[in-house]
């Protein structure tokens, strides 16, 4: 039973409240909308809202100020993993096995392992991580017709790599003669980024007669990069002949870094500086900087539906500090797999050569978002056991930056308070980089201060591998 308690703790505890901000379409946002399915469209208040549909300020009822503060408690955001392999699958391959002596040493596959293996990375294999944290926010609703305000200072943090199915094929079997392996779905995104935001939002006096209230608003924000490494492009193969047994590499790689002097970052490629610890700091010295923008609209129906549209980080950063391109455009036969020469060749053919470069831009995760949200106790006109919410979203990235994806996300969630001071929430969240996410959480609002705890893995519990 303790080790239960333990389990639970850490799966609700690790996720405190967190107020949104910018992380695309994936949804990086607060405890409340995590525990919702990452579902925030409609169904966002307050500094809730932030980050995800800036209207929605106007529609928080219960307080004229809201604050957010590293102290007491800071607000976390951390998550780690992927999206193709599991820990059982992965201790089996790589995790090792004991031998006669008692000592780690590697398995040897089978033929059966290795077409497991295959399947596993079939479509390539995705590994993120991303980390959130408010060290600031604060807002103040004035009233329905002056508006709501708010700023906030933001850190969002993000990394992705897509390991190519080939790269496994390539490993189990070698360069069989008539092979051909591809890499072009290879990638690798990764920053930190810190905003600055100022966000407004008011009622708007349009279509009374159908919308009990129309509400739009902006957010507009100075954007701060302290870090980012990531490829532009991955166009990269071997083949090897059947007639001549020659290998053949094409690579066609366009990558580019840059880095706060903070970091005292050293690339291999750099022979005239020497190597320095890293001294970063609260606030490291930016290495780009840029803005973005908000837009978001809401409307509220009979005090039952709630609509929300928004359009989020529409922006760019330019990277200017200790900036690196990696490049290679070539075409690379090796005649003889011993000669280390010709080995070299072939890997700075695949991974590309790198130089100093003056500077360079990034998007922010832009991103679409459309919800609605529906109160189920006041449609039942009172006739249901406390308060009732469900909520559904669409979220669309433009971009395949950190925390952003092309591949939509649908989600629907639901919040459901029995009491006024206790809610009890979870959601469903599909595809994405996610693909597949159920959800769960709960609070407690003592009206001064609210807490928030959630999982956005919850099945996890019930699938331990």
């Amino acid at each position: 039973m303790k080790n239960i308690i333990i389990i639970i703790f850490f799966v609700f505890g690790v996720l405190t409240s967190v107020f949104a901000q910018s992380s695309g379409s994936v949804g990086t946002t607060n405890s409340r909308a995590t525990a919702m399915g990452k579902t925030y469209v409609a169904s966002s208040q307050g500094l809730f809202s932030v980050g995800v549909n800036p209207a929605n300020l106007m529609n928080i009822y219960d307080h004229k100020y809201e604050l957010a503060t590293v102290l007491p408690f800071p607000n976390l955001n951390l998550g780690v993993g992927t999206n193709f392999i599991n820990i059982e699958d992965y201790n089996y391959f790589f995790g090792g096995v004991e031998n006669s002596s008692g000592e780690t040493v590697g398995r040897y596959l089978n033929e059966s392992d290795k077409q497991r293996l295959k399947e596993i990375f079939e479509g390539g294999g995705l590994v993120w991580s991303d980390f959130s944290t408010s060290l600031f926010s604060i807002s103040y609703k004035a009233n329905e017709k002056v508006g709501a305000f708010a700023i906030g200072i933001y850190d969002v943090a993000a990394f992705k790599m897509n390991i190519p199915e080939d790269v496994v094929d390539l490993a189990l079997y070698g360069n069989p003669l008539g092979s051909v392996y591809n890499f072009d779905d290879a990638s690798l995104k990764g920053w930190w980024l810190r905003n600055y935001s100022l966000s407004y939002a008011r009622n708007l006096n349009f279509a009374e007669d159908v919308f009990q209230k129309i509400s739009a608003g902006i957010t507009l924000k100075y954007v701060q990069g302290f870090a980012y490494a990531g490829t532009e492009h991955v166009n990269s193969s071997i083949t090897t002949d059947a007639n001549n047994f020659e290998i053949s590499a094409q690579g066609n790689v366009l990558a580019y870094s840059s880095f706060s002097p903070d970091f005292n970052v050293k690339y291999d490629f750099d022979s005239t500086s020497e190597k320095e610890d890293a001294d970063p700091g609260l606030f490291p010295k930016p290495a780009g900087s840029g803005f973005g923008f908000d837009l978001g609209f809401s409307a509220v129906m009979d005090d039952i539906w709630t609509f929300g549209l928004a359009v989020t980080d529409i922006g760019s950063i330019k990277w200017t500090e200790n900036v690196a391109r990696f490049t290679s455009n070539s075409a690379v036969y090796l005649r003889d797999i011993t000669d280390e020469e010709e080995l070299d060749s072939l890997k700075e053919s695949i991974t590309g050569e790198g130089e100093f470069w003056n500077e360079f831009s990034t998007s922010l995760p832009t991103a679409l978002r459309m919800g609605a949200a529906f109160k189920l106790d006041k449609y039942l006109d009172g006739n249901f056991p406390g308060e009732m919410l469900i909520a559904f979203d669409y979220n669309q990235g433009f971009n395949n930056q950190p925390g952003n994806t092309k591949t939509p996300r649908f989600s629907l969630g639901a919040e459901w308070k029995p009491a006024k001071w206790i809610p009890i929430r979870t959601g469903f969240s599909f595809g994405g980089l996610h693909k597949f996410r159920w959800t769960f959480g709960f609070g407690f609002d003592t009206g001064l201060l609210e807490f928030n705890f959630a999982s956005p893995d919850f099945q996890y519990l019930f699938m331990p591998n």
